[in-house]
């Protein structure tokens, strides 16, 4: 795999998925908790439709969903 084909495939989707969860980082401690929650599915959503047939890009969109469930758990963890 060549360098443009690297960022393109693998750099870019790694970078958009730093930023998607860092959407959920303060979520539970917000008022607006579900608005954040409502983009983060959206940015999720908006990243399976950048990146199709991407099967990094698939995996990273498994990792999101699986640390939304971890991070809000983490959250309530906190806040109790």
């Amino acid at each position: 795999m060549n360098d443009s084909t690297f960022k393109t495939k693998i750099y870019e989707p790694y970078l958009e998925t730093w930023k998607i969860i860092k959407l959920i980082q303060y979520a539970d401690q917000t008022p607006a908790q579900e608005e954040q929650w409502n983009r983060y599915v959206k940015e999720i959503d908006r990243l399976d439709k950048t990146y199709p047939n991407n099967p990094f890009a698939q995996n990273l969109i498994r990792l999101l969903l699986d640390a939304g469930d971890s991070i809000a758990k983490m959250n309530n963890e906190v806040s109790a």
